[in-house]
């Protein structure tokens, strides 16, 4: 019995190697990793536009890390320019609401609201470089008692997230659900 693990363990390591797991990151800077894929054969069309809108209202798990939602709306678009697709031909946006919307303060106000700097802001000024649109919803800017100059910024300012969302479907935007 140890020998037959003993060559499950060896053959699983052999395999394995060949397959390297390391993280590359084609346009969102050390955010949002994606695998290399070696044998992939189904690409997007990097002659299509896509336009794609996140909502982003999960409740953060944690205030001393970069948001995992915010992190994955990162992936999404490396992903994209690592398929092949030119960033000039990926239009992302975020709309951040509820929960989420810590995501998006500014560092002063993160810090006083939570000790420490924002941890999510070298993200979110990738996030400018690269094209994204943030939006905050001011719903639940106005339910947390936030006003402008307490957001991050660059991002954009919302009514409300349904009005930003549906705003942006009727340009065209597809929602992606996280």
């Amino acid at each position: 019995m140890k020998n037959k693990i003993l060559s499950l363990i060896l053959f699983l390591s052999a395999f394995t190697q060949g397959f390297s797991q390391s993280f590359v990151f084609p346009a969102i800077q050390e955010y949002g990793g994606v695998i290399e894929v070696p044998f992939e054969v189904e690409k997007p069309d990097p002659t299509k536009k896509y336009k794609l809108v996140v909502e982003l209202g999960n409740k953060l798990k944690s205030k001393e890390e970069v948001g995992e939602d915010l992190d994955y709306a990162a992936r999404m678009y490396n992903l994209h320019v690592y398929a092949g697709v030119p960033a000039e031909n990926i239009e992302l946006a975020l709309v951040i609401f509820s929960g989420s919307t810590p995501l998006v303060l500014s560092n002063k106000e993160y810090q006083k609201r939570f000790g420490l700097p924002n941890p999510n802001a070298a993200l979110l000024e990738e996030f400018q470089r690269n094209g994204v649109q943030v939006i905050v919803c001011g719903q639940s800017m106005m339910k947390q008692n936030l006003v402008p100059e307490m957001i991050y910024p660059g991002v954009r300012l919302a009514a409300s997230r349904f009005t930003a969302t549906t705003d942006l479907t009727q340009k065209g935007y597809q929602v992606i659900v996280l």
